[in-house]
């Protein structure tokens, strides 16, 4: 898949290759988010969708290493940046709700302290009024009384609507949202993805949202792409990519999804490869069945199938069967 092209685009992955210090665990993965645009990246546990997060993050302690490529924030490689400077724009530039927000605050401190801690290590001051306005355009019960509540008295959905509120007064231009409903029952998630597609509509967030679920995905992205064992191997026009998939692991995730005719979905048989990203050839390749021994020799790679909807297999017009 081409470069993302500078100057347009808010956000630009440019061939991203990611370890923990031993081994790769994603690879030459590109992709670019324009302003007000909502891109979800899908896949099996294991993948590197978390990595992804993490090395955008850049937050040492994640352990992710860049290996090669970089990450272009409005323009400024965030990659290059020193420790200080990277630590300055998280929070004000770019927001983050992890899979688990009770692990984000402090359960037992009211969500007022909490807040102004948050705005005063940023250098911003916190004002209640507008944390109230922010809740009620939310659409919060009992906006009033919700900062003096403390995280244990919430549910697991209403921390992660606080900590998205939390977000908005620091004014992100860019929303990291890491399995941001997978611990949520539906109802909380129905909730959790309107609000964050309203606040996109309001304030011109690019949203990146990682996730499992494809009905999820569904129903907030403007594009999807589809990971595999380190590698993006679909991307493209979120109607696109799920009405027409090209890749055989994109279809084998679609035809997991339980139905409403009541039939099993069907599995995948076998794993994802530890060492996927390290592979030349498709990774996929043990799990497929339409694999075969040119497939571990063709060099994996992105090509763009039809406008806007990229996919790395032999079926996706990378090569045919007569190569």
């Amino acid at each position: 898949m081409e470069k993302a092209k500078s100057g347009k685009n808010l956000l630009e992955i440019n061939n991203l290759t990611v370890s923990y210090g031993d081994g790769k665990i994603i690879t030459e993965v590109s992709f670019a988010l324009k302003p007000g645009e909502i891109v979800c990246i899908a896949g099996e546990s294991g993948c590197g969708k978390s990595t992804l997060i993490k090395a955008v993050l850049g937050i040492k302690q994640l352990g992710a290493i860049i290996e090669e490529g970089s990450i272009v924030l409005d323009g400024m490689d965030i990659t290059r940046m020193s420790d200080e400077d990277r630590r300055q724009i998280l929070g004000t530039q770019i927001g983050y709700v992890p899979q688990n927000t009770r692990g984000s605050f402090n359960n037992i401190r009211s969500y007022d302290v909490q807040y102004q801690e948050t705005m005063r290590s940023h250098g911003l001051k916190f004002d209640r009024n507008e944390a109230i306005k922010c809740f009620d355009r939310l659409n919060f019960p009992d906006s009033d009384k919700l900062l003096f509540y403390q995280p244990w008295e919430m549910s697991g959905g209403m921390n992660q609507r606080m900590a998205i509120a939390q977000a908005v007064l620091l004014g992100p231009k860019l929303m990291l949202c890491d399995e941001a409903t997978s611990v949520l029952d539906v109802t909380s998630q129905k909730e959790v993805i309107e609000e964050l597609a309203k606040l996109r509509d309001e304030l011109g967030w690019s949203i990146l949202f990682i996730t499992h679920n494809l009905g999820v995905a569904s129903h907030i992205a403007d594009k999807l792409g589809v990971m595999y064992a380190g590698r993006m191997v679909e991307y493209g026009n979120i109607r696109k990519v799920l009405d027409n998939p090209i890749h055989p692991y994109t279809k084998r995730l679609l035809s997991a999804i339980p139905g409403r005719d009541r039939k099993l979905p069907l599995g995948i048989e076998g794993r994802p490869p530890l060492d996927g990203a390290e592979w030349e050839g498709c990774n996929f390749v043990d799990r497929c069945i339409h694999g075969g021994e040119k497939c571990t020799e063709k060099m994996y790679k992105l090509v763009e199938v039809e406008p806007d909807h990229f996919a790395s297999c032999m079926r996706g017009g990378q090569c045919n069967d007569n190569e």
